[in-house]
């Protein structure tokens, strides 16, 4: 026989009982649909953590003194110099790194301990803030921050005396969003004051308003130096224990990764974007080889319901496998038969299965996109992505598990005696 004789004869065999192979490659659309919801899920938290990590920018590191936690304060990721004594970053350390390949812009931050008490008083009013980070920040592995947007001024502190609201400052002031444009420029007063009692005051003008949800304000370095030794009581606070952070941005990723080496060979703590990126796409691929066990469950499951489906069908056409022997079919020929029927079974589920849960998928973006909205979260991406690939391996991979489900079928009808099977009622 032909293969293209036995694909046609084995698509009629399976018209004849509608009923029995409808619920023989149900099984297979379950499993199906449960793969394609569940590797779907994956490919588009993979991508959406891809999109974060690239909108923040691959091309910045974060440079920390080696002997002082990223997370902050001292823990165990600090890491002494050979000294034994941390290593600072003074401003001549940034003075040389301005001259290194591939560095295009340096912006060193200092930040005030968790123990200091802040108040922003403007006119008769007085509101509790804490002292915002600018920029990107990666926290634990996995957790990033992105910078926040300008809503009126700029969000630049190039000079000393200027600071920058928040969004929920200026809420928390009373200020209505069309009166943000006129703060600009305004006199506000920040104080400091201590768990005895004492405060200190810097006079600031408002250089612009940012998107951050939180109740807080940004200022200079050079402000912050300047609040930072007040409340240490030492003048010479810059010298002494140097910049808490460093961020640097290079010219591009590849610079970014070949800076890298040189700082830790200075003895600094280096983190990157693309390093937690690789740590989260480590992840995810964890989890969606995970997943795809789940559903691979569902299709075993399914193949044994399409291995007692084509048993059936050997007993009931026993007598016809005798008549296709009795007319020159080989055993190969019959083998190849039932194996064909059993692959047209899984690539009916696989192919309904995947067309099912792509519409499923497809309900469950607009679900998530409405949620998102109601709760004016900044994800607006599709959390379930169908991928070609996840397309094309989803269905080729039913098809398989019905292929295999048919071996042991295939190979009884086809070790049938044609004498025996001829005499069959």
């Amino acid at each position: 026989m032909r293969l293209s004789d036995q694909v046609r004869t084995a698509y009629n065999n399976l018209g004849r009982r509608k009923m029995r192979f409808f619920l023989a490659s149900l099984g297979v659309l379950v499993g199906t649909v449960t793969i394609v919801l569940l590797m779907s899920l994956a490919s588009g938290v993979r991508l959406n953590i891809n999109r974060q990590f690239e909108s923040i920018g691959l091309d910045r590191l974060l440079i920390f003194p080696s002997g002082r936690s990223p997370f902050g304060g001292r823990g165990p990721l600090s890491q002494p110099s050979k000294s034994g004594i941390g290593k600072i970053i003074a401003p001549a350390d940034l003075a040389r790194w301005k001259d290194w390949t591939g560095v295009a812009k340096i912006t060193p931050e200092v930040r005030l301990p968790g123990s200091v008490g802040l108040e922003l008083r403007w006119k008769d009013k007085v509101q509790s803030v804490r002292m915002g980070e600018r920029g990107p920040r990666p926290g634990p592995p996995g957790m990033v921050s992105a910078a926040p947007e300008p809503l009126a001024g700029t969000l630049d502190l190039p000079d000393q005396g200027t600071m920058v609201l928040s969004q929920g400052t200026t809420k928390a002031l009373g200020i209505a969003s069309d009166e943000l444009a006129g703060l600009l420029g305004q006199s506000m007063e920040v104080v400091l004051r201590t768990s005895r009692g004492e405060t200190q005051s810097f006079t600031l003008h408002v250089q612009g308003i940012s998107s951050e949800n939180s109740t807080s304000i940004q200022v200079p370095v050079s402000d912050c130096i300047a609040m930072k030794s007040w409340w240490f009581n030492n003048p010479n606070l810059l010298e002494s224990e140097g910049y808490d952070s460093v961020t640097i941005q290079s010219t591009d990723v590849s610079q970014a990764k070949a800076l890298i080496p040189r700082f830790r060979e200075e003895g600094f703590q280096v983190q990157s974007l693309d390093m937690f990126l690789e740590i989260a796409n480590r992840i995810v691929i964890a989890v969606t080889v995970m997943l795809v066990m789940i559903g691979g469950v569902a299709l075993v499951v399914a193949s044994i319901g399409i291995a007692n489906t084509m048993i059936m069908a050997v007993y009931e056409r026993t007598r016809e496998i005798g008549i296709l022997k009795a007319l020159g079919a080989s055993s190969g020929d019959i083998r190849r038969l039932f194996m064909i029927e059993a692959g047209f079974i899984g690539l009916a589920g696989g192919v309904v299965g995947l067309l099912v849960g792509w519409v499923l998928g497809v309900m469950l973006n607009q679900g998530i996109v409405w949620y998102m909205r109601y709760r004016e979260l900044p994800v607006r991406d599709a959390f379930f992505v169908v991928t070609p690939l996840l397309a094309l391996g989803v269905t080729m991979f039913a098809a398989f598990i019905g292929v295999v489900a048919g071996l042991l079928p295939a190979h009884r009808a086809s070790s049938l005696d044609p004498l025996e099977a001829l005499r069959h009622e």
